[in-house]
């Protein structure tokens, strides 16, 4: 007796980009993108090293000194977008009041689990990009980068565990 067994359920790691996450639900969270994935040499130490946090960063970060993979990407779209809708004699009447970007902010969140639990979660806003790239975002041109990333981090021989952490 055969029986079917979904193939993505072997593999052990996850990620997942939501936007405005609120609901503790699964079936309910507005998924962007979720990818199931195997890394061989998996370091489970990776769970408690500071290396996670500078994962996140790589992935996820939006300060000056060093934008995310995922931000950048979201950037470099809205320039697209921005460029291809341009047009110089086009009239824009001034607003006397300014807007608030951030009154009804957008946030979008990052996770990454391994055997369906979540080991980090990071977020940023997503009100630094038109409204048109935010609720359209389409990343799988950098799905291959994100696991790349991950794979880098998750299969090192060595990391820095925070002071005072047991081995």
């Amino acid at each position: 007796m055969k029986t079917n067994k979904n193939p993505w359920e072997k593999f052990r790691f996850e990620f997942a980009l939501y936007i405005n996450e609120q609901s503790k639900d699964e079936n309910k969270k507005p998924i962007i993108c979720k990818r199931k994935f195997n890394i061989k040499g998996y370091n489970e130490d990776v769970i408690k090293s500071l290396e996670i946090k500078e994962l996140a960063d790589r992935l996820t970060s939006m300060n000056t000194e060093r934008i995310g993979l995922i931000p950048n990407f979201l950037k470099q779209i809205s320039k697209k977008q921005s460029w291809a809708n341009y047009n110089p004699y086009r009239v824009v009447e001034i607003e006397e009041t300014t807007k608030n970007l951030f009154e009804n902010e957008d946030i979008f969140t990052f996770e990454i689990k391994v055997d369906e639990k979540s080991v980090i979660k990071s977020s940023f806003s997503a009100n630094w990009f038109q409204k048109d790239v935010r609720y359209g975002v389409d990343i799988r041109d950098i799905i291959p980068e994100i696991i790349k990333e991950i794979e880098y981090f998750f299969t090192r021989e060595e990391y820095t565990l925070p002071y005072g952490a047991n081995a």
